[in-house]
């Protein structure tokens, strides 16, 4: 099983989201706030890609500490400045959420459990003009390590967890799948 920084971030949200998304009914490709999001990442910050380039980092967890089967946790970081320790992520949103942070806690908990030292992250919010600073503390890798496993419990379900109410699924890009026809 691979459960990937997205996943995490879908749990956050919505588990039929992170349900559907793992199983490959995937609906990001007809999404233009999908799409809007990979511009603002190209856009907002040209100058990087000729010094930093995408990390893709993976930590497999044993068998034997209590996993059923092999689970690898895997993630794509926007940009790593391995000099400073500083993991960078940019979210398309105009609005903070809590995905967010867990999401840049996640990179910071592979980068550390590979051996990679780390200060920080930094959630880049260019919408907002603003930038929100993440760190990883014991309390938040206790809360990453059950989060693992609630998210392996989900994933192994065999039915689809039921929806959000309507009201919070307006941007998603799974609305039609979930919505059309129900309203």
């Amino acid at each position: 099983m691979n459960i990937t920084a997205t996943l995490l971030n879908y749990y956050q949200l919505c588990h039929r989201k992170m349900w559907l998304h793992y199983h490959a009914i995937r609906m990001e490709h007809t999404s233009e706030v999908v799409y809007e999001g990979k511009l603002i990442r190209e856009e907002s910050y040209p100058f990087r890609a000729d010094k930093n380039e995408e990390v893709e980092i993976s930590l497999p967890l044993q068998k034997g500490d209590g996993w059923g089967e092999e689970v690898v946790l895997t993630a794509k970081i926007d940009f790593f400045d391995a000099k400073r320790g500083i993991v960078h992520e940019t979210k398309k949103s105009a609005a903070k959420e809590w995905a967010h942070v867990a999401q840049v806690q996640f990179y910071l908990y592979l980068l550390q459990k590979n051996g990679v030292e780390v200060s920080h992250g930094v959630i880049e919010y260019p919408k907002l003009r603003q930038t929100e600073r993440v760190t990883l503390g014991e309390e938040d890798v206790l809360r990453i390590e059950a989060n693992i496993e609630k998210i392996r419990e989900v994933l192994e379900q065999e039915q689809c967890p039921p929806k959000l109410p309507i009201s919070k699924c307006k941007a998603c890009s799974y609305f039609e799948f979930c919505w059309v026809g129900d309203e």
